[in-house]
């Protein structure tokens, strides 16, 4: 079953990020740990981040 289409508003944007070797590290045993996707990881966290900050 294919999955379902996306409004054209809520379609995620593709950006590259670098980061340093151990920190890419510590993130992929964490999203193995929390059995989630890297982006998920990711988004979550700079949400979090974003809600303190700004």
């Amino acid at each position: 079953m294919a999955r379902p289409k996306i409004d054209e508003g809520k379609k995620c944007v593709r950006k590259d990020v670098s980061m340093e070797p151990e920190q890419y590290k510590r993130l992929c045993d964490y999203c193995q740990k929390v059995e989630r996707p890297l982006s998920w990881v990711i988004r979550k966290a700079l949400d979090e981040y974003l809600l303190k900050t700004v």
